[in-house]
């Protein structure tokens, strides 16, 4: 069968009880795309965005893993699980619910923590193998302490029996589940996070995305509407337009000389454009735009 055609993003609001990976094969077998892969896993139990990369797009995925995420999660207390989660089972009670000037201070002390363990059942990789299947299997493993940048650990709300929402915005490899263990731990009345969703990764929302359910219904036609350009996946750089002639070059890989209205700095990237084509990423060395990344669009 031949496949389709599509260079772009496309965004999923992922229902839990699935797998990144399972949202990816719903949607590959029924657009048949020339390529698809997406860009951060989310744990089975997590729900929200997943920004799948079709096509060309798919070059992009590097850049787009560097963007900042922004998930909002319930935290319950009184409960310490070997999952972090609602799905685990319990290790630890506790009848002491803190408070909320507690959970302030916990909060703020946590926004600048740099280094936290991963929860066994998250999607971090243990000897090439995803933690929560050697979970699943079982399996006794450690997982090491990993560096994190915390951009926001906000309460957003907060009540007496040890429910509450929180805002946590990081880097890659951040994890909301370990912040609410930790945080459990620190304040001596345990603590697991009972749902988290990603509601913003770098450019996308999860408002802008379409649950997978309502995507697997859409006509090919219709698919294709709701699919993103690719350089809105890659915020962070410059967009450059060149002419017909550069962009012929580009195509072939060839480098081009820089516009001195370009300014910019050696090593700079930025995407160069034709027309609405995205011709690829490029850097500056010297007089210079080399091709780093060709998009065939």
């Amino acid at each position: 069968m031949q496949k389709n055609i599509f260079n772009g993003w496309l965004l999923v609001n992922k229902p839990a009880g699935i797998t990144s990976a399972d949202v990816v094969r719903a949607l590959k077998k029924r657009m048949n795309p020339t390529k698809i892969g997406h860009a951060g896993t989310l744990d089975p139990d997590a729900t929200g965005l997943i920004p799948l990369a079709l096509g060309e797009a798919t070059k992009a995925i590097p850049y787009l893993l560097k963007s900042r995420k922004k998930y909002e999660a319930n935290f319950l207390f009184g409960l310490k699980t070997d999952t972090d989660d609602a799905s685990g089972k319990t290790l630890k009670a506790s009848s002491y619910i803190p408070r909320k000037s507690e959970l302030l201070e916990a909060l703020n002390y946590y926004s600048q923590v740099i280094f936290q363990i991963p929860p066994k059942v998250s999607a971090v990789k243990v000897k090439g193998k995803r933690a929560y299947e050697r979970f699943k299997a079982k399996e006794n493993f450690q997982i090491k302490a990993r560096y994190i940048k915390i951009y926001e650990l906000s309460l957003q709300s907060y009540n007496q029996k040890g429910e509450t929402l929180v805002h946590f915005e990081c880097g890659k490899g951040g994890y909301v589940r370990s912040i609410a263990r930790d945080i459990g731990d620190f304040l001596g009345c345990f603590g697991y996070v009972r749902n988290l969703n990603r509601i913003v990764y770098g450019p996308f929302k999860v408002k802008e995305a379409n649950d997978l359910s309502k995507l697997l219904d859409l006509s090919i036609e219709n698919l294709s509407s709701n699919i993103k350009a690719i350089e809105i996946g890659i915020p962070d750089l410059k967009i450059f337009e060149c002419h017909l002639d550069d962009f012929k070059h580009l195509e072939n890989g060839r480098p081009i000389k820089c516009p001195i209205s370009l300014n910019s700095g050696e090593d700079e990237e930025l995407i160069a454009k034709y027309k609405g084509r995205v011709a690829g990423i490029l850097y500056k060395e010297g007089p210079f735009l080399k091709v780093r990344r060709k998009f065939n669009t």
